[in-house]
């Protein structure tokens, strides 16, 4: 589980979340699964190098795993969600916000 406790620590989070693009990303491989870097791209229609920077701040957040294994003709990037649990608490602590 990733427990953000302290707002700030979820900077890299919210930002990897904060984009239409990225979003449609994690949403296809929930519903299809583990997919290459080249049909992930081509799904979306978007460059491998777009794809490329989106996948990078969507990884440094935890929120996909990108794994490279042997192709037919050389490496392949495969990529899925990272099914961990997110729990983002409440910026005012136990003691509630200033009033």
């Amino acid at each position: 589980m990733i427990n953000i406790t302290k707002i700030r620590d979820g900077l890299p989070l919210f930002k990897a979340l904060g984009s239409s693009t990225r979003i449609a990303i994690v949403e296809l491989l929930a519903e299809k699964g583990p997919m290459r870097m080249t049909s992930i791209a081509q799904e979306l229609s978007i460059t491998g190098g777009a794809l490329t920077s989106h996948m990078r701040l969507l990884e440094e957040a935890n929120v996909v795993l990108v794994q490279q294994t042997k192709g037919k003709h050389g490496v392949q990037k495969v990529c899925r969600v990272n099914d961990t649990d997110v729990l983002v608490q409440s910026p005012c602590g136990e003691k509630g916000c200033a009033k």
